[in-house]
């Protein structure tokens, strides 16, 4: 959702994080805190203070997980439940501009690069930012479950254009998952935003 048509409200437990940000900063952590509560409602979950940990990272109230993602101009949340099976849930938005190239080797791996060589100049960028939206989404969805600071590099992905899949594959140990354990999200690209999401199950850790 376009971040300023979402309501600033904050529980007094968060506002204690934002008191000396900026407004734009205040006005994302905020969209994320609504939308999310959103999210818990259409759960039957009672709205509740969504605070954040000494990681940044926002603590759900027990039972619940989640992901708060947004951009200069648009938010998004997803949250679960643990008692329906899942450990993690990731997501990204990244505007649907070219990855500048000064990032290009930064973020992907050969590979990566040698199919983005395929497309024209302006979908070798768009495409490149989507694999970095994929790597963050899989960085966001994998950490609170193993606690490790994985680089662009550490994960390889396959974006699946026609299906609007991907997957993330590990390329080294991070306990509980191992070098080779691969992850699959879903992707979009339309004409202003590139979102990429992704779930953790009980039986996939």
């Amino acid at each position: 959702m376009a971040i300023e048509r979402v309501p600033f409200e904050l529980f007094p437990e968060e506002e204690a994080f934002v008191l000396d940000a900026v407004e734009k900063r205040c006005r994302e952590f905020s969209s994320g805190r609504v939308l999310a509560r959103r999210a818990m409602a259409e759960l039957g979950v009672p709205p509740a203070a969504i605070p954040r940990g000494n990681d940044r990272l926002p603590i759900w109230p027990l039972g619940l997980i989640g992901s708060i993602a947004h951009t200069d101009s648009y938010c998004a949340a997803a949250i679960g439940r643990r008692e329906d099976g899942l450990r993690s849930v990731g997501l990204d938005l990244e505007p649907a501009e070219p990855l500048p190239s000064d990032l290009l080797d930064r973020v992907t791996l050969s590979e990566e690069r040698a199919w983005l060589a395929s497309f024209n100049d302006v979908e070798r960028g768009i495409y490149a930012r989507a694999l970095f939206s994929a790597k963050e989404c899989a960085f966001k969805c994998q950490y609170p479950l193993t606690r490790t600071m994985l680089d662009f590099h550490d994960f390889a992905v396959v974006l699946d254009r026609e299906q609007e899949r991907f997957t993330a594959t590990l390329r080294r140990d991070a306990p509980p998952f191992e070098n080779g354990s691969v992850f699959h999200g879903r992707f979009r690209i339309g004409a202003d935003l590139i979102a990429c999401a992704m779930s953790i199950a009980e039986e996939d850790v």
